[in-house]
């Protein structure tokens, strides 16, 4: 019996690990982010609220999983120390679901981000920190329920 559980941990850890590995089993990493079902919760969860451009993405492995680090050039700042006209530097899990997002050089989005100490900024949730900035407004994924607070869209000059 005990080898038998020593083996079923040993493949449960596994394939949880060929989880977190592009490529793996045809698998792609997964990033564990809470989600937040009010706009209070979600922009109370920001350290950093900012609207701005993409200016470059690199993809970036030094920290042991695939991520992108990517310039943003801040236009609105909301909440937090950023500087509007000033570039802003945030790090995400490079996986499906960043993909998904589109992310691209060139696009303008509303950034929802944790700053914790001693690394880059990152979103709060990956469906839920970035709102493309379309028409003058901020447009929320097709995963994200949640508007922004009206004196957020002020603050950022949209509507």
């Amino acid at each position: 019996m005990r080898r038998t559980s020593a083996l079923l941990v040993a493949v449960t850890l596994v394939l949880g690990l060929a989880s977190c590995v592009p490529g793996a089993s045809g698998a792609s990493c997964v990033a564990d982010y809470p989600s937040y079902g009010t706009t209070a919760e979600l922009e109370g969860s920001a350290d950093l609220l900012v609207r701005g451009t993409f200016t470059a993405l690199e993809d970036d492995d030094t920290e042991g999983y695939p991520r992108t680090v990517a310039t943003v050039d801040v236009v609105a700042t909301a909440k937090g120390d950023a500087t509007p006209g000033s570039p802003l530097e945030i790090a995400y899990t490079r996986c499906d679901d960043a993909v998904r997002l589109g992310l691209e050089i060139g696009d303008e989005y509303v950034l929802l981000l944790s700053d914790p100490d001693n690394a880059l900024p990152t979103p709060v949730n990956i469906s839920q920190a970035f709102y493309a900035v379309e028409d003058g407004r901020a447009v929320a994924t097709p995963d994200n329920p949640v508007e922004l607070a009206p004196a957020t869209l002020q603050a950022l000059g949209l509507s």
